[in-house]
């Protein structure tokens, strides 16, 4: 049923009517079932030949008031319906979002906050500040973050990734400008003795620095630490050297030097003990850890005379080691020489050697026996041995050409059996087991020399910082890239590892920090022990699950986290920084 029509007021009773304008007059529009207030004109059309109206439309009637069609339109839609809200209101909303958003931008945060609070926690910030100045400092840092994001140290692409980042530093430079910065680094005043001694200052009283030493490939012609030098896959290569101490207890790199690429024999190691002493002015006693190709009594006797605390893994097959085994070997299976906290037990044995000089000078033998390392060492021995046996037993000349000589006739397993009766393939070998006693008989034993006085567990618990050291170096490798030299000055290059020094810094700490287990206070109950991220993630897996976390700005300044997951929290909690997704750092420019 098609609805009534509206009935047309009298225009002296319409609150607003325009009765100024005499032409106006209320119609009814039928099609939105409204009241209109039009001006009606009439002219001649001579083309048509008769009279027209041109109307003009001024506004509306609803519930007798006057409305002109600006203010119809603001508070009414066009069947009459009252607007929820104005339509002047959402103009105004819509501009002050408008306005709101262009005043918004964003960073992105991801894994950067936690990068600068392991800095800050082992005192690299303060360092780096107080040897290069605070606006060094700040870019060293952001670049070392930008090394540790990517895991690739290509300075160019530093230009193209920190725009929108979360940095200490503000400042983007160009690969040239990148260039200078590096060489600034490298000819700061002094900054050798400031920065190393402020790192070495932080390390435990006792600590213990394991040694070591890398070459680093390089195509670069103006370098002069690059020299040819053999490479590890073979052949020579242009490489630079670099050695490096870590500390045991913290796991923390805390000096590097950078040397020609083919010297990394026992004259290196003396020369950064040198170097220690000369930094720290003398003040820390410590002993380095070196690896076998470091044991000779030559060796040992330089380490002497140069008065160096080294600790060196032994060869068993030494006349002078061997004798510190038989001596010990009746006490290696009794519980008084087991070493608590280890798998094996050890023993101490103080011997004068005689060295080539001529010189008599007392050393430590430390003598360890490991059932697992005996189980593993013979059951690969007597694996080998069992095969070489078939081998033999199923030889088949025929199946070779007649003037074929059988190789087993001339493998040195031969010498752990009786001689052969008769030809491969035509007897079986019968084992000769005293040779065999004697050549098992140090399995499941290894040894190390120090030059001071120590226990077996001692020497022991140090020496295992070559670990400590072998994980730094691979960590520097995989995730910084530091086995490629990017530079083709001196200083550049040296600045360059001093932020891949810095960068190495705070990768271990992460590591150590990821292996540490954390307790979670629960509102009802015992605290409950929550096991290490390390066995929940890698780091890369960790940087994957903190990408998304970005900071907003906003026009006047405010900052503040948008969307942190529950997850995130739990990371940065479990490293042992609560706060960190929660509170906004000081640092944030």
């Amino acid at each position: 049923m098609p609805a009534a029509k509206k009935v047309i007021p009298n225009p002296a009773a319409v609150k607003n009517f325009p009765h100024d304008n005499k032409k106006a007059k209320i119609i009814y529009d039928r099609v939105n079932d409204v009241l209109r207030v039009v001006e009606r004109n009439y002219y001649w059309d001579p083309q048509a030949d008769r009279g027209k109206e041109k109307r003009v439309y001024l506004g509306y009637i609803v519930d007798d008031v006057y409305y002109a069609t600006a203010d119809y339109r603001k508070y009414f839609k066009r069947n009459g319906v009252p607007r929820l809200v104005t339509k002047d209101t959402k103009k105004a909303k819509a501009k002050a979002d408008e306005k709101m958003c262009d005043s918004l931008s964003s960073s992105l945060v991801a894994e950067l906050p936690v990068y600068h609070a392991i800095a800050a926690k082992i005192g690299l910030i303060h360092d780096l500040r107080e040897t290069f100045g605070k606006a060094l400092a700040d870019m060293t840092l952001s670049v070392a973050y930008h090394w540790l994001n990517t895991s690739a140290n290509a300075a160019y692409l530093y230009k193209t990734w920190a725009p929108g980042k979360l940095l200490p530093s503000t400042t983007i430079p160009c690969s040239r400008e990148m260039s200078d910065f590096f060489e600034a680094l490298a000819t700061q005043p002094d900054w050798r003795k400031t920065f190393f001694n402020a790192r070495i200052a932080r390390l435990p009283e006792d600590e213990v620095l394991a040694f070591d030493a890398t070459e680093i490939a390089t195509e670069a012609a103006n370098i002069s630490y690059a020299q040819f030098g053999l490479g590890k896959e073979g052949g020579y290569q242009k490489q630079v050297g670099m050695i490096l101490l870590v500390g045991h207890k913290s796991g923390m790199p805390v000096l590097f030097r950078l040397l020609p690429g083919q010297i990394t024999d026992v004259t290196t190691v003396q020369d950064m003990l040198f170097r220690f002493d000369e930094i720290t002015d003398k003040k820390r006693v410590f002993a380095a850890v070196l690896d076998r190709g470091y044991f000779s009594l030559e060796k040992l006797g330089r380490f002497i005379a140069a008065k160096s605390n080294v600790i060196v893994a032994a060869k068993t097959d030494v006349k002078w080691i061997n004798e510190s085994i038989e001596e010990v070997m009746p006490r290696m299976w009794q519980h008084s020489s087991r070493i608590p906290g280890q798998v094996c037990w050890g023993a101490t044995v103080e011997k004068e050697q005689t060295f080539p000089d001529g010189q008599k000078h007392k050393v430590w033998v430390h003598v360890y026996r490991s059932d697992a390392k005996s189980h593993t060492e013979n059951a690969a021995f007597y694996r080998v041995l069992e095969a070489f046996e078939s081998d033999w037993a199923n030889w088949r000349q025929e199946e070779h050409k007649k003037d074929t000589v059988c190789p087993l006739l001339h493998s040195p397993l031969l010498k752990y059996f009786k001689a052969p009766k008769r030809e491969p393939g035509k007897c079986r070998l019968e084992t000769d087991s005293a040779a065999i006693d004697d050549a098992t008989r140090y399995f499941g034993f290894f040894c190390n020399v120090s030059t001071m006085k120590c226990t077996a567990a001692e020497a022991l618990d140090i020496y295992q910082t070559r670990d400590v050291i072998e994980k730094t170096f691979k960590g520097g490798k995989t995730d910084i890239e530091i086995d490629v030299a990017r530079a083709h000055k001196d200083n550049t290059l040296e600045g360059r590892f001093l932020v891949g020094f810095v960068a190495m810094s705070i990768l271990c700490e992460l590591r150590r920090l990821m292996r540490q287990p954390t307790k979670l206070e629960q509102k009802k109950g015992p605290v409950k022990d929550i096991q290490p991220l390390s066995k929940e993630m890698t780091v890369n897996e960790l940087k994957n699950r903190l990408s998304s976390i970005r900071m907003l700005y906003t026009g006047s300044g405010e900052k503040r986290w948008l969307e942190v997951t529950g997850k995130q929290h739990e990371i940065a909690r479990r490293l042992g920084f609560p706060d960190l997704y929660e509170t906004i750092p000081e640092w944030v420019p």
